[in-house]
């Protein structure tokens, strides 16, 4: 069991395993790195689409748009709107955006109309062509005319393009057309299927965030069809959750939209966490549960009954806790759960309605010192210690006197077990720390050799210190202080430092052998000798021809000369790293040098053939 608990304060996380329809995190209202891709999009200069994606921002994160942003947006919009020629994607953006600011002022509302007729009547115009304008006449306050011929469109353009993108625009655009737009009911379940699943958790579809927020919001216009599933929505919550630090202006707007429209359904996927810090205590006993959508917003209607099912303790796997209501906390998204329990780990399990949550929580609290007796005893056991009783908070009545032929023994006695407990003897300038065995349940005990632990003569102060990952606050109490007189043996072993640099490591040569008498090197020089002095006299006597002697041949001769002139010295003074350093260049020059004499001899050869 220790080394359970163990491992999960090595692994400093509190952990939630969600189950049946709750999902990892949420939202926070008005968050402010979405609010900043708002903020700066909204500054931009003449960017229409950016302009609609800040107001949608503010619009779902329910913000008020700053004015210095909303008066030099609309007299872009405005600017905008009022002169013709605009692609119908921009058009519907730009009354988007001017819609959700409230923008004051007239736009040419009978050419947009005219503008937005002419797509819907093209047999050209893609499915996205035909949503967005479709939605124009509906923002300028006109019906849909002809749904069934767009629909027929709309139909024929998905024969050709089939895309995820092209149904998610086909869902919207069948929205608007009434009884008309009900062809795309049968394409609903194909659309679902569609998507993506990765890792058993989350699930989009292809095209990332954008794509997966249209055909969303465009499968939930249609609450009648059956086409989501709870599993399917927390995991569509779950990978919008996970797309929570995008940072472009239209990505933003597409998670909030998504987000607001799976919230606003059926299928709202339930967040479940503990309020950090997932930490309980003596002083604050309160498990705080955090239950919203995943915009975390209150879930409507409210969820019930609230209740903590039971509390193990991981332990002892005992259960110390069933069946407990929470209340409701200051907010309508906080509920409370009292955890007056023993110090420990524990596992909950929280009922939220039809939800189910299990997670893992800490509870700490305190410990105290109920008794210590200090003292000194000899090394050898030849006495009975000498111990002293203190209260905690107090310090010893008199100073401790000991030598090197001593043991210090501490034993004191806690209100629970600890994980760590310790005695700390100190100096202005050293210290030494000693691990107190456990003897029983709570009782700890410290035996410190002085004369192997402290060889040096001084006055050292004593502290009992206790910690744990269960306890509020580390216990540190000064228990008094001990006078060491070292014998001189252990002082002159304990001279030699133990901290610093240390001497630098210098490579020692072996020692030349010792050279021959002078008559035996003159005699070896001689026989060395010979052979050349013989090659002289016979050239002589025959005679040299020097006529075949190349140029080309010198540079070799004079490489190879220098290499023997090398070994040379290094047989009389250099070493063998200086030798080598010099061997390299010289030995290089005299391979190509070779390799030239022997190109230019067998150029030569191949001539006279």
């Amino acid at each position: 069991m220790t080394a359970k608990l163990l491992l999960v304060f090595l692994l400093a996380t509190i952990t939630l395993q969600f189950s049946q329809g709750s999902i990892e995190g949420f939202i926070p209202p008005r968050y402010t790195k979405l609010l900043d891709v708002a903020h700066e999009a909204c500054a931009s200069t003449g960017n229409i689409p950016n302009i609609y994606y800040a107001a949608n921002i503010y619009k779902q994160m329910n913000y008020p748009v700053p004015e210095n942003c909303k008066k030099p947006a609309c007299e872009q919009l405005l600017k905008a709107l009022s002169a013709p020629g605009l692609e119908i994607d921009v058009l519907f953006l730009g009354l988007g955006a001017q819609k959700i600011l409230n923008c004051e002022g007239n736009i040419p509302k009978d050419r947009l109309i005219k503008e937005a007729q002419a797509v819907l009547q093209s047999e050209k115009s893609t499915v996205p062509n035909l949503h967005y304008a479709a939605t124009v006449l509906v923002s300028v306050g006109q019906q849909v005319p002809n749904g069934a011929k767009i629909a027929q469109l709309a139909q024929a353009q998905l024969k050709t393009d089939d895309s995820v993108v092209a149904l998610g625009h086909a869902l919207h655009l069948a929205a608007l057309l009434g009884d008309s737009g009900k062809f795309i009911i049968e394409r609903i379940e194909d659309i679902v299927v569609q998507a993506d699943e990765i890792d058993g958790k989350l699930l989009q579809w292809e095209g990332g965030l954008s794509t997966t927020s249209l055909v969303l919001t465009g499968l939930l216009k249609f609450p009648t069809v059956k086409s989501l599933n709870q599993v399917q929505a927390d995991k569509i919550a779950n990978y919008l959750l996970s797309r929570v630090t995008v940072q472009t202006p239209r990505g933003v707007s597409s998670l909030l939209d998504a987000g607001a429209a799976l919230s606003s359904s059926k299928l709202s996927p339930v967040s479940i966490s503990i309020v950090p810090p997932p930490i309980v205590s003596e002083i604050e006993p309160n498990l705080r549960i955090h239950v919203s959508d995943m915009l975390g917003r209150a879930v409507q209607p409210a969820l019930s009954p609230v209740v903590a099912q039971s509390a193990t303790r991981i332990a002892d796997d005992v259960v110390v806790l069933a069946k407990q209501p929470l209340s409701v906390g200051t907010e309508k998204t906080e509920y409370i759960l009292p955890l007056k329990l023993e110090p420990g780990f524990y596992k909950i399990l929280l009922n939220v309605g039809s939800h189910s949550v299990t997670f893992k929580t800490k509870v700490v609290g305190r410990v105290q010192i109920e008794s210590c007796e200090v003292g000194l005893s000899d090394a050898d056991g030849s006495s009975a210690p000498r111990l002293e009783k203190i209260n905690y908070g107090r310090t010893l009545s008199n100073r401790l006197n000991g030598d090197s032929g001593q043991k210090l023994i501490i034993k004191f006695t806690l209100t629970r077990q600890v994980h760590q407990a310790f005695v700390r003897l100190s100096t202005a300038s050293k210290e030494i720390f000693f691990v107190a065995g456990q003897e029983s349940n709570n009782q700890y005990k410290v035996e410190a050799d002085l004369g192997e632990e402290l060889p040096v003569s001084d006055i050292f102060k004593v502290e009992i210190i206790v910690g744990d990952y269960l306890v509020i606050e580390p216990v540190k109490w000064l228990i008094g202080e001990i006078e060491l007189k070292a014998s001189n043996a252990a002082v002159s072993a304990s001279s030699k430092p133990i901290r610093g640099p240390k001497p630098e490591i210098r490579h020692m040569f072996r020692q030349p052998d010792k050279r021959p008498a002078q008559a035996v090197s003159l005699l070896f020089t001689a026989l060395t000798a010979a052979p050349f002095l013989v090659l002289l006299i016979l050239w002589n006597i025959i005679g040299v021809n020097l006529s075949n002697f190349s140029v080309r041949a010198v540079p070799f001769h004079l490489g190879f000369g220098a290499i023997l002139g090398l070994f040379t010295l290094f047989w009389l003074k250099l070493n063998m790293f200086t030798t080598c350093a010099w061997l390299v260049p010289i030995g290089g020059f005299t391979f190509v040098a070779g390799q030239r004499l022997l190109s230019s001899i067998s150029r030569s050869k191949k001539a006279e053939k």
